[in-house]
């Protein structure tokens, strides 16, 4: 192996004739590290993204789930309440109604604004332990407090920032809110209107929440929705782990008994999270094939070095290198190749992603529900571009290396 190294330093030096095969070598050295650093700064932005979507759905909607089959619903709210709190690993609940709506606005001039949205009824006093919904409210956290109140008997209410928008809403404007009620089965399904005051805004920074969510008064929903007036329909979770939220909602619904069912957010949006690492894994093989590019470029420099170094070969061959030996030198060349190129790819996709990381760049929130491109370089992604940079490399070498071994030295000597 040492002879086979030594070889293979030497050829890697330029020589006056092989000027265009050095110019060749820079050109592949380039293109595999202008691949390297694409993909792994593709693969940081799109952890950054993966995260920051995590984040979204946890700060606006419940780490668990929890609802109770029973006709009644939950008829002892209480005990039920008690026994989430006393779970271990479970860090705040709180009492939710959520009922599909349509939310309407008169005009002066014109026909009224009307949006299909979905209602839902929080406990102001247990709201923040389960999602940190104060700190998302405009104009500031004072809203929730104003949910408690009415105003000449007309509760109070808070719309989505984009919903509001979308209606021409303004703070203490007034809004209809029009709810079935009543059993399709027996004929008896109606419809019920009731006025609410705007009382505030939600900017979750999801476009899909904040266009169609509205909140009330967890009061004011019962007796909208027709619920106990100590019911609700469903039970928020907040766990101290996100990522343990399945097993403890497996815990709770151990604990509560069969008539309850306890989903954890990565389930509830389980499409979502699948199509993001998958497409993931598409990104990676598809800006992979800027690295398999550069393979083929090694290829096509590894047979111009075996044609220019062919009479240097048969020499070789003929005072007794094995044609192991011999595969090794190009082998050793092309790996040389791999790996200044996927060195300087990963060092410049280092640097590209602490720029992301402490500068950022602007992009519209309106689109990507983030105002900033986010990036979470891993370790991990940059190892495994690496090592598919390298084994490309070693691929696209073999077939140059095993011509090269297989040359007959006395043809070559003798007509070279």
């Amino acid at each position: 192996m040492g002879v086979a190294r030594y070889i293979a330093r030497r050829y890697q030096r330029s020589r006056r004739r092989s000027r265009a095969l050095s110019r060749v070598s820079v050109i592949a050295i380039g293109g595999i590290a202008v691949g390297v650093m694409v993909l792994d700064i593709t693969l940081a932005v799109m952890n950054g993204f993966h995260d920051e979507l995590r984040r979204s759905f946890v700060d606006t909607m419940p780490m668990i789930t929890v609802a109770c089959h029973a006709p009644a619903g939950f008829s002892d709210l209480a005990r039920d309440l008690a026994v989430i709190d006393s779970t271990p690993e479970v860090i705040g609940a709180s009492p939710m109604i959520r009922q599909e709506v349509i939310v309407t606005r008169k005009r002066l001039l014109g026909s009224p604004l009307s949006r299909g949205a979905i209602a839902w009824g929080v406990d102001p006093d247990r709201v923040d332990h389960v999602q940190p919904f104060s700190r998302q409210l405009q104009p500031g956290p004072q809203v929730l407090e104003r949910l408690r109140q009415q105003a000449d008997e007309v509760p109070y209410l808070v719309l989505g920032k984009e919903l509001a928008l979308n209606l021409y809403a303004g703070l203490g404007d007034t809004v209809l809110v029009t709810a079935p009620r009543g059993e399709i089965a027996t004929g008896e399904l109606k419809a019920e209107t009731r006025p609410f005051l705007v009382a505030g805004f939600l900017s979750s920074g999801m476009y899909e929440f904040d266009s169609r969510f509205l909140y009330l008064d967890l009061v004011a929903a019962r007796d909208m929705f027709g619920y106990d007036p100590r019911g609700a329909g469903l039970i928020g979770v907040r766990v101290a782990d996100m990522m343990r939220a399945a097993a403890v909602a497996d815990t709770l619904a151990a604990r509560l008994g069969p008539a309850y069912r306890a989903v954890d957010w990565m389930a509830l949006n389980s499409t979502i999270f699948r199509w993001v690492q998958l497409e993931k894994v598409l990104m990676f093989l598809l800006v992979g094939l800027i690295i398999l590019v550069a393979a083929f470029n090694i290829i096509g420099i590894l047979t111009m070095m075996v044609g220019e170094r062919g009479r240097e070969v048969g020499i070789l061959l003929a005072m007794g290198a094995s044609t192991g030996q011999v595969q090794r030198v190009f082998v050793l060349n092309g790996l040389w190749f791999g790996f200044w190129g996927t060195a300087a790819g990963s060092f410049a996709a280092w640097l590209a992603c602490q720029y992301l990381v402490k500068f950022g760049i602007p992009i519209p929130g309106d689109v990507y529900f983030v105002d900033r491109l986010p990036c979470i370089p891993q370790t991990g992604d940059f190892l495994a571009v690496a090592l598919a940079a390298m084994a490309l490399t070693l691929v696209s070498t073999l077939v140059p290396s095993r011509e090269a071994s297989r040359l007959d030295p006395m043809e070559i000597i003798r007509y070279t």
